[in-house]
């Protein structure tokens, strides 16, 4: 069974955390808003290391401009990946169809050092 976690709106967040600043008890602000005391310790946290930062909410990170033009050289890149394996798929299916011609060492018909054939029987 799924159980949505529960969410609070920032303004409840930092209403909390100001009350907790101007000398109530954790306990108090709990009962006062309906929260947990864990959950205010995590908040309060947040708040001490971000101060008025902190809390920032879904789709509101700064960073969001950068993450579009992060996405889009990634696109780019994985388009480009993609052409590259389709390349040398082909290519290694050439070689599959058309192997190689095999050479040996010392095979009848290779020719010596000098490229000349070898004279037999005379000396």
């Amino acid at each position: 069974m799924f159980v949505p976690r529960q969410q609070y709106p920032r303004e409840l967040k930092i209403a909390t955390m100001r009350e907790i600043d101007s000398g109530k008890t954790m306990a108090e602000v709990a009962r006062m808003y309906q929260v947990s005391p864990n959950r205010l310790e995590a908040w309060k946290s947040e708040w001490r290391a971000k101060s008025e930062l902190a809390f920032p909410g879904i789709g509101t990170r700064p960073a969001a401009k950068g993450d579009a033009e992060l996405i889009a050289q990634l696109e780019r890149k994985i388009g480009q990946m993609t052409m590259e394996i389709d390349f040398l798929k082909k290519a290694l299916r050439r070689f599959r169809e058309q192997p190689l011609p095999v050479v040996g060492n010392g095979a009848i018909g290779s020719t010596g050092k000098s490229g000349k054939k070898a004279k037999r029987g005379r000396q």
